[in-house]
């Protein structure tokens, strides 16, 4: 049963007669409190206490005193000024207000604030009476103005726009259709007086507009045919222009026209022609595939076609000189550093292996560098010798120094590794050139360079810095390579000379040992004369090939005796100096028993390591029979008969004796006397022999005589016939003569 107020102020009157009734009839306060407590503990009444407790209200009576205080204060009061002003716990206001909600449809409750349906709709009377005289308000300034929360004002207030409030909303923008209207028209006024480029960002300010309304009038306007322009750039920026109909066409003509005359506009004409972004203008005014091929350079935009006969020029440029100066193939209207510097980036991108000098309007490839260094080789293959040569002077002081303090060649010992070398047989000291301090300058490369190369000053610099490393790395090279090439050239000549050396003397040694055993078998006079020519002639050869190995000096047959005396005196090994001087003695005295020994002595490990024999009875045999067919070719080659006789006389005791003599012209009578007495010829060959002679020794005395001439020729014919076979003959008339000298000397190899 719900306990009315009625009933509640009848047990108000009940009490307040009992407490005012004779004291042994008054309740006292606890016993009041203990009454209603069984009363709300039987559900006989629902009542809420006060927050103090000294009073009690039923739920129904604490809804009309929550209604009332929210309409006696305005129509809004938060749940925390009723708990106050009601003296009533905060828990009580908000189920008593959830209940007035669920009652009732005039009372909302936003942003814990009860709030009169009446309330809102005297804000939206009130924002309706100022949107009619200004048009246009701000949310924002309205909150502040009437101290609203913005939860309240937009939750409950700009919710009922378009219904109660007669206006339409944008960003924080209240707008009446009115204002919007008087905006459109005024709008489509300005656009219809502009005669230039205007920022459409300006004309949204002018309008106090938010960009939204402003671009949904402005396609409106558009869509009616209205707009008398078009607006290029982007809507969402502040790059968006409104361009005259007039203006857009004088502008959009002028820059075809020059794209077409010039292939290129200047940014700054384009500034002039309130053009302010030049990239999303053309774009829109030029077709895309130019557009795309268009190339911005800081002072102008040039269009593909230009740029493509730039390029052209440079790389053909860069072709013939391998460097080339970009600046000279710029347009004046691009000629500036940026724009010079943009050119090369871009050549430097589309020509991978060009390079650029910082700072310089020049671009170069890497053959301008080979050139370079080829430019420099000579600078470089000086430096290089006179490093080596400084070098290699350094070194025969070390080895001067380095010279043995003891001389042990005069005991005759010998030591391996130290003998028949010569000249001491002093070993090389192992020290490397100082090849790593090698260095060039760069003012060093630069001068060689405006010396010999026809570069330009300003990419010196840079060259010389691409270059310098393998300049110097080359010049180590070659300095290497020289000392070694020295070291090595000097070991095999020193080797191969000597190899050389002692194969030539061998030979002639061996040529020596047959030709003095011939010389027995003629009488002794003869034989004398024969060992004295074979002295001056062969066992000389000997002598000067040894003293010329030994002391390093060249052409030594033509020294005279001081001089030649003076080159043995300086030899600086004791051993092999004697030993040549005892060589020479021998010669001069003409004693082939001496020469033997002087030349035991020079063959020894001491002085020339030769290991000289004398040939045996087989080799002795051998060298004979190589003798005579020596002389078998010689004498086929042969044109002069004078030679001719010899050579045959030679070959018959030979071939015919095997006796290997060595004689001059001179000896020609005695050996026909030999010849008649050994070899077992015919008297006709005898003839032979006797009547060529005859004939050689008339033609020295009248040596203009043809017919001489003729028959010598003939008789010539006739040895060859009777030595030789028949073909050899007739082969031997088409050869040249091999050996100039009239007297023959015959060296064979062992």
């Amino acid at each position: 049963m719900t306990t009315t107020w009625a009933d509640i102020q009848r047990l108000a009157a009940d009490l307040q007669r009992v407490q005012l009734a004779e004291g042994t009839k008054k309740l006292s306060e606890r016993n009041c409190v203990e009454v209603v407590s069984m009363l709300m503990a039987s559900k006989a009444i629902d009542i809420v206490f006060t927050s103090d407790g000294h009073a009690y209200l039923t739920k129904k009576h604490l809804l009309t005193e929550i209604k009332n205080e929210c309409i006696g204060r305005g129509g809004r009061v938060s749940l925390s000024d009723l708990a106050h002003t009601l003296n009533v716990d905060y828990e009580h206001i908000e189920n008593s207000v959830a209940v007035i909600l669920k009652q009732s449809s005039s009372f909302v409750l936003c942003n814990a604030e009860l709030i009169a349906r009446d309330y809102v709709d005297s804000l939206c009377v009130e924002l309706n009476e100022r949107l009619s005289e200004t048009g246009v308000l701000s949310a924002s300034q309205l909150i502040k103005t009437w101290d609203l929360p913005s939860e309240i004002f937009y939750g409950l207030v700009l919710t009922e726009i378009g219904n109660k409030v007669e206006a339409m909303m944008d960003g924080d923008m209240i707008y009446t259709s009115a204002y919007l209207n008087a905006q459109r028209n005024l709008l489509k006024a300005i656009l219809n007086s502009l005669t230039k480029v205007t920022p459409m960002a300006k004309l949204s300010a002018h309008l106090n507009l938010s960009p939204s309304i402003f671009w949904s009038i402005y396609d409106d306007l558009a869509a009616s045919n209205e707009v008398p322009g078009t607006v290029i750039g982007g809507r969402s920026s502040n790059l968006a222009y409104y361009v005259p109909n007039l203006h857009g066409m004088l502008v959009k003509s002028f820059v075809l026209k020059s794209f077409e005359q010039q292939k290129m506009i200047e940014t700054s004409v384009l500034k002039k022609l309130s053009v302010a972004d030049a990239n999303v203008y053309l774009k829109d005014v030029l077709p895309k595939s130019e557009f795309t091929s268009l190339i911005f350079f800081p002072s102008a935009i040039i269009s593909k076609k230009l740029w493509e006969e730039i390029e052209a020029a440079i790389k053909n440029e860069m072709e013939k000189m391998c460097y080339c100066d970009v600046s000279l193939h710029m347009p004046a209207a691009i000629s500036s550093d940026q724009d010079v510097e943009k050119a090369i980036s871009i050549c430097v991108r589309s020509s991978k292996e060009w390079m650029s000098a910082s700072g310089q309007p020049f671009l170069y490839n890497p053959q301008l560098l080979t050139n370079a260094l080829k430019a420099v080789d000579g600078l470089i293959n000086d430096r290089a010798e006179k490093e080596a040569a400084i070098w290699g002077k350094q070194q025969r002081n070390a080895k001067k120094e380095e010279k043995p303090q003891e001389d042990d060649w005069a005991t005759g010992k010998g030591r391996k590794g130290r003998g028949g070398k010569g000249k001491g047989n002093k070993q090389t000291p192992k020290e490397e050139p100082p090849c790593a301090t090698a260095r060039f300058s760069s003012e060093e490369l630069i001068n060689e360079l405006e010396r010999v190369a026809n570069l330009p000053k300003e990419l010196l610099e840079e060259i010389v810095e691409q270059i310098c490393a393998n300049a110097e790395a080359l010049l180590r090279t070659r300095i290497e390579t020289l000392v070694r090439t020295v070291q090595t050239i000097s070991a095999q000549d020193q080797k191969r000379s000597h190899l050389q050396m002692q194969e030539k003397i061998r030979g002639l040694y061996n040529n020596i040992c047959i030709f003095e055993e011939a010389t027995s078998s003629f009488d002794d006079v003869v034989a004398t004369d024969l060992r004295a020519y074979l002295i001056r002639t062969l066992c000389t050869d000997v002598a000067n090939i040894v003293l010329s190995y030994i002391s390093g000096t060249e052409n030594t047959k033509t020294l005279s005796i001081k001089i030649r005396e003076e080159t043995i005196s300086s030899i600086e090994n004791t051993g092999g100096r004697e030993a040549v001087a005892a060589l020479f003695a021998a010669v001069s005295s003409a004693d082939l028993d001496a020469f033997h020994s002087a030349i035991s002595s020079v063959s020894s490990p001491a002085v020339c390591s030769l290991n000289l024999k004398m040939p045996d009875k087989k080799q002795r045999t051998e060298l004979v029979q190589a003798y005579a067919s020596e002389l078998e070719r010689q004498l086929r080659a042969c044109d002069d008969a004078a030679s001719g006789l010899l050579i045959s006389l030679l070959l018959i005791l030979a071939k015919r004796n095997a006796i290997a003599v060595h004689a001059s012209g001179k000896f020609v009578s005695h050996i026909i006397a030999k010849v008649e007495k050994v070899a077992k010829l015919s008297a006709e060959q005898i003839e032979l022999l006797v009547s060529t002679q005859k004939l050689v020794i008339a033609s020295m005395k009248n040596k203009a005589d043809v017919d001489l001439k003729t028959k010598l020729i003939e008789k010539l014919k006739s040895l060859k016939s009777f030595l030789l076979d028949v073909d050899d003959v007739e082969e031997s008339s088409k050869e040249g003569k091999q050996d100039g000298e009239d007297d023959v000397i015959i060296e064979l190899t062992s």
